[in-house]
């Protein structure tokens, strides 16, 4: 594939385009200018925008960071070459999805390109995933190093096997583990899982047979303690035939007494509701009360009337001696009083008293009616006392009689609902079988809980045979991850050689002979050889330099193994080589140059020195973006 032009609506970029040279294309831009947002584009549009991705803490998803700045929908056209066909790829944004729309087609015949989808584009176009197409061709500056992925793998043990690539090693090596881990890991898994329900399964069986063995012995007492009751039984039905008329006797004198001691007690509450428990007397005192109020009152009012007729006595007094004698001999008195007759007054204070007299006799007459009425009321209350202390006398006698008949009535009703007495061993006997009945009933209910004896046995054997089959199942996983491992080991040692050997190649022309040959492990661990040095040198022990060196020869040779012809794809280079100094510069981009006879190469770098370097290059495109 040759990408030959791209026009984008993405991010910063308002429907921009880019054309690029079929061999290698330079493309100055300042920082912040769009080159990143130009690769994210292309892989865009190669890959599709995944919308099912959410904002992170720090990293917003693909589609909300490059949501256009001018709000318009984001949407972008790639021309590309695919053998003799010229290929309009167009993403546009419908219904709310971004890059939702797709259309390919074909330039020549304007036709849609048969087999062309929006999930398919990148690997139809490319021959690779878009994991791959990041690990291989897609070099930024920040992710130059070459790391493991199960994508690349397939590639690369693709290409030394010339074998399928529908699973790698790791893949293939992870799902055995996870059969087998499924099957036991530790403690955990089915086999486990199953042993354990085995061991419960024996754990019922030599149970249900301890019971069962418990049960049998427990019914052969039980047996001989039901003879011995019988005999018991039997001598005790003998004895109660004998005692039973006696008793009926006792209880039927008995219930007689305590019939006659409870009508005589019904008897005298029946005669207290009629007339009250203390009626008659309250009555008597409630009028002995009402009497003496009658004295108090008669008292009060005959105090009330004489007080009266003092004051006014007293008055007509004052009336007389102040004409008299006061007014005449006080100066300026200030009261005038007429001057009446002695008789007059006389008649007055006299008709007064008179009153008084009156008055205190039929008082008197009452006083006397009413401590009269007192006496015979006080002598019917002490009659009515004494009453009522001979009920409650007879009251008190008859719940004492009732009381007694009551506990004599009782007593000879436990002697006869009791049995005749028995020996001790007449009880412990009882008592030794109910206990055996009850550890019967307790046996038994053991053994229903545990189940059909059949029915274990029968899930016994199902599980022996899960897990018969589980651990055939085991050893066969057992005996594949070793399998693997060992085709694992053959199949590296015919990769590695050849992607370091690709690599080496690289790395001797990117240093100039210096390092000869490069060591790569399954894990990507790299080491280097300098010159004739028998000792091969880690990462670690490079400069930066050297080691971006060494990068760059890595991911050109995994590019070189994993897209070989007919699918060359595009090396894309974003600020890619900015740490070089100008002499690991020129070098690179002189390596990159001659790749570009075979592979098309996009350069985006925001350094003036790229240009220095290819100005005079009759086969590098040049390209200056805005403010470069």
């Amino acid at each position: 594939m040759k990408l030959l032009q791209l026009t984008a609506t993405f991010g910063c970029l308002e429907n921009e385009t880019l054309t690029f040279d079929r061999g290698f294309t330079l493309i100055g831009a300042p920082n912040g200018a769009g080159k990143s947002t130009w690769c994210a584009f292309l892989r865009t549009m190669l890959y599709g925008l995944d919308t099912r991705q959410r904002d992170r803490k720090g990293a917003p998803a693909d589609k909300n960071r490059y949501r256009p700045w001018s709000g318009a929908p984001m949407e972008g056209l790639m021309v590309c070459q695919q053998g003799d066909r010229t290929l309009e790829i167009r993403r546009t944004s419908a219904g709310g999805v971004p890059m939702g729309d797709f259309s390919a087609i074909d330039r020549a015949t304007g036709l849609p390109v048969p087999g062309l989808t929006a999930e398919n584009v990148g690997e139809t176009l490319t021959g690779v995933s878009r994991e791959v197409f990041d690990r291989s061709v897609f070099l930024r500056q920040t992710n130059l190093a070459v790391t493991q992925s199960q994508e690349l793998e397939k590639r690369i043990a693709a290409l030394v096997s010339a074998g399928e690539e529908d699973v790698s090693w790791s893949e293939a090596d992870e799902r055995l583990r996870t059969w087998q881990r499924r099957r036991r890991y530790h403690k955990s898994g089915l086999l486990p899982q199953l042993e354990q329900e085995e061991q419960d399964l024996l754990d019922t069986q030599q149970r249900t047979a301890d019971l069962r063995q418990s049960l049998a012995q427990v019914q052969a007492r039980a047996s001989s303690l039901r003879r011995q009751k019988a005999h018991w039984d039997s001598r005790l039905a003998l004895e109660t035939d004998k005692f039973q008329t006696v008793s009926q006797r006792r209880y039927a004198e008995a219930a007689a007494a305590l019939d006659a001691a409870q009508l005589r007690v019904q008897t005298l509450r029946d005669k207290e509701a009629e007339t009250g428990p203390h009626g008659d007397r309250r009555d008597l005192e409630e009028e002995m009360a009402e009497v003496r109020e009658e004295m108090k009152g008669r008292k009060r009012l005959m105090t009330g009337f004489v007080l009266v007729v003092v004051l006014l006595t007293l008055a007509c007094a004052a009336l007389y001696v102040i004409p008299r004698y006061i007014e005449p001999n006080v100066a300026g008195f200030p009261l005038s009083v007429p001057m009446l007759p002695l008789f007059f007054f006389a008649a007055v204070a006299g008709g007064l008293w008179l009153l008084v007299l009156l008055f205190t006799v039929v008082k008197a007459l009452c006083d006397r009616r009413s401590r009269k009425e007192l006496r015979q009321l006080q002598g019917l209350l002490e009659e009515t006392l004494r009453a009522g202390e001979d009920r409650d006398r007879a009251w008190q006698e008859a719940l004492a009689q009732r009381d007694q008949a009551q506990k004599y009535f009782d007593a000879v009703s436990q002697q006869g609902a009791a049995a005749p007495y028995l020996p001790p061993e007449a009880e412990a006997c009882r008592e030794a079988l109910h206990a055996a009945e009850q550890e019967m009933a307790n046996l038994q209910g053991q053994l229903d809980a545990l189940g059909d004896p059949v029915l274990v046995d029968a899930q016994l054997d199902s599980v022996r045979e899960r897990i018969a089959v589980l651990q055939a199942d085991y050893d066969a996983l057992d005996v594949a991850l070793d399998a693997l491992r060992a085709a694992d080991s053959q199949l590296h040692a015919r990769f590695s050689p050849k992607l370091s050997d690709r690599a080496g190649e690289y790395f001797a022309r990117l240093t100039q002979g210096q390092y000869t040959q490069v060591n790569l492990s399954r894990s990507m661990e790299v080491t280097v050889r300098e010159g004739q040095s028998l000792a091969d040198q880690p990462l670690a022990y490079l400069s930066q330099g050297t080691a971006d060196q060494l990068y760059l020869a890595l991911r050109l040779a995994v590019a070189d193994l994993v897209l070989p012809e007919p699918d060359q794809v595009p090396v894309v280079l974003d600020d890619a080589l900015i740490t070089l100094d100008d002499t690991r510069l020129a070098l690179a981009l002189e390596t990159l140059a001659d790749l570009s006879r075979d592979r098309q190469v996009i350069l985006f770098t925001c350094q003036s020195r790229e240009f220095r370097v290819l100005e005079n290059h009759p086969e590098v495109r040049t390209v200056k973006l805005a403010g470069f």
